[in-house]
């Protein structure tokens, strides 16, 4: 997708036109990369969102004329960096699946997960992608086949499958006789999800939109279906209101029975969700206590909300089950919502985190309750205190405490107007107050003063701010009161591409995004065991593209996945000396 050459700014719109076909300039490899000519690539929603500019624009990350899109695939070794040649692992001429997560080759912390230091999925959050002739890889985002796949299968399965495999099995970490509900379960990574699970020994119960599509998951292993559009649910599919919770919760409970009629009167324990802010509240709602949620994208809409789900936990508990440790930075909220001087609650959490030795911050409602707790002796306990009224004073009207995260525009109709929200929100509350917070908490090895956690209270609606705060990656938001019945909110892609971790007394909800280059190696064993299956792809050919991607983005795609067709001859092969062969014969597909 290049700029418009007129005015420099991106064509973002409609796949059909904004996508085309154009001869850019290819780089050599650096030490620690190498060249690969594409054979096929990953179709997937990435592609859209770099072609609609929604939620961000991939030309933030660069300055170049041109984004060229694409997100993993199949590829030939065409040239090797010179370190790369020298680890061995990999050849000229080698046959490869392509992963897509770019990463700090060299950092030290990404011996803890590559994924939390400067990752990006190529293609997306880079300036190039797979839908390309030629692509530049990092070395370790080449990996072997696994037995048995077809050259089209191969290029089609990383990015929706490692998502999967690692929402599953490292983020919910699933256990076999759970059960768990899927939204989308009948096409792309909601496929991938129920198939992989079901193999996992989970009863999966499927999200789809038509009696169809419920057919059809059942013959792929589901223990049942909630079909969206049957009359006595199509109208629970919306962001919970402000105004009535209570009513939204209510008017779900034909669904949750329903679930359990299908499921031998449980709840689910876990649920993975990716539809975004129509679907996200029910899904959450669907869980059973002591339940996890799993999200990686939010295809209606980025602005999730949700009902708490009743019970209490102390914070000793709480912070023990977030993996709190000595010198870790906290964020903690007193007396939110008051005006009053003693809250017990906030000084239970005050004396829970001193005990384990981390550093904290307070965040008062008013100046007097600032002082109050300035009074009380906490001394090196607790690093300050901010004051919210305080804030308000200095900022004056550049500065917006709200009541909840505000409502964000529709992205697909108006994405100005949506820009313009998350803008606003990010520089009229987040950074005054975390300027503020960060102040505080800097230390050496934290330059910019991000807590590592974030003690919540149930009595406000802080959520869109906590989370975006919270370190990326490991950062963990802590309630520990009663939520029940309670509405609140946060902008989806702070928790889904940070991986940040949402934990509740009986519930959490924990952000996951793509997987690392080990998860492709152990994902590429478990395929070869024949524990995880590959979906076989639609195939579509290379000036397809463009009217792929509208499908998709009309909803109206009936593939489980796609993948389109760079250089492959014919469909079927299964190893470099059968593509060689056909490339000898003249073959074409």
């Amino acid at each position: 997708m290049p700029r418009d050459p007129a005015t420099g700014e991106p064509r973002f719109g409609a796949p059909r036109t904004s996508e085309v076909e154009l001869i850019v300039p290819v780089e050599p490899p650096e030490p620690n990369e190498a060249l690969v000519y594409m054979l096929a690539s990953e179709v997937n929603f990435n592609d859209l969102w770099a072609l609609t500019g929604i939620p961000v624009s991939p030309f933030d990350n660069h300055e170049e004329d041109v984004q060229v899109t694409g997100s993993g695939g199949v590829a030939l070794v065409a040239a090797l960096g010179s370190e790369a040649k020298r680890e061995g692992r990999l050849k000229v001429g080698d046959l490869v699946a392509v992963y897509s997560g770019q990463t700090e080759l060299l950092s030290p912390l990404a011996a803890r997960d590559p994924m939390y230091v400067g990752f990006s999925i190529q293609g997306y959050e880079t300036r190039t992608g797979s839908h390309a002739q030629f692509l530049v890889t990092q070395a370790p985002q080449l990996h072997p086949l696994p037995a048995d796949l077809t050259l089209e299968q191969a290029g089609s399965y990383i990015l929706n499958l490692g998502t999967i495999v690692r929402a599953l099995f490292t983020t919910l970490k699933i256990a076999p006789g759970k059960a768990l509900f899927v939204e989308g379960s009948a096409t792309g990574t909601g496929l991938e999800a129920l198939k992989s699970a079901t193999r996992a020994g989970l009863a999966v119960t499927g999200g789809v939109s038509s009696p169809a599509r419920a057919a059809f998951i059942a013959m792929q292993g589901a223990a049942g279906a909630l079909d969206r559009t049957e009359a006595r649910f199509a109208g629970l599919y919306t962001p919970v209101p402000e105004a009535d919770p209570a009513a939204w919760e209510a008017a779900g409970v034909p669904l949750l029975d329903e679930y359990r009629r299908q499921n031998g009167g449980r709840l689910a324990d876990y649920a993975v969700s990716h539809a975004g802010e129509t679907a996200f509240p029910r899904s959450f709602q669907l869980l059973a206590e002591g339940g996890s949620l799993a999200f990686y994208g939010a295809s209606s809409g980025y602005h999730l909300t949700f009902v708490g789900k009743p019970g209490t936990a102390s914070p000793e508990a709480m912070l023990q089950r977030a993996g709190a440790r000595a010198g870790e930075a906290v964020l903690l909220y007193y007396g939110p919502g008051s005006t009053a001087l003693l809250d017990s609650t906030g000084l239970e959490m005050i004396e829970a985190v001193r005990a384990i030795g981390a550093r904290t911050v307070v965040a008062t409602a008013t100046d007097a309750q600032r002082e109050f707790v300035q009074s009380l002796g906490f001394e090196d306990a607790v690093a300050g205190v901010v004051s919210i009224e305080d804030i308000r004073r200095r900022q004056g009207d550049n500065f917006d405490w709200p009541t909840t995260m505000p409502r964000l525009a529709d992205a697909k109709a108006d994405i100005e107007t949506f820009r313009h929200g998350v803008r606003d929100f990010q520089d009229r509350t987040l950074k005054p107050f975390g300027a503020a917070v960060g102040a505080l908490l800097r230390s050496p090895d934290n330059p910019r003063g991000a807590p590592d956690l974030v003690m919540e209270r149930a009595g406000h609606d802080a959520l869109g701010v906590s989370t975006a705060l919270v370190k990326p990656f490991t950062g963990r938001v802590v309630y520990c009161e009663e939520m029940s019945g309670r509405r609140y909110a946060f902008y989806a892609p702070q928790v889904w591409t940070r991986q940040r971790r949402i934990l509740m007394p009986t519930a959490s909800i924990l952000g996951t995004h793509l997987c690392n280059a080990y998860e492709v190696t152990r994902m590429n064993d478990m395929v070869s065991a024949g524990l995880l299956d590959v979906t076989e792809p639609t195939v579509v050919p290379w000036h397809e593209l463009p009217a792929a991607h509208q499908a998709m983005w009309d909803n109206r795609h009936q593939g489980a996945n796609y993948v389109v067709n760079h250089a492959l001859p014919s469909p079927g092969l299964r190893s470099k000396e059968a593509l060689f062969e056909a490339w000898a014969a003249g073959e074409r597909a």
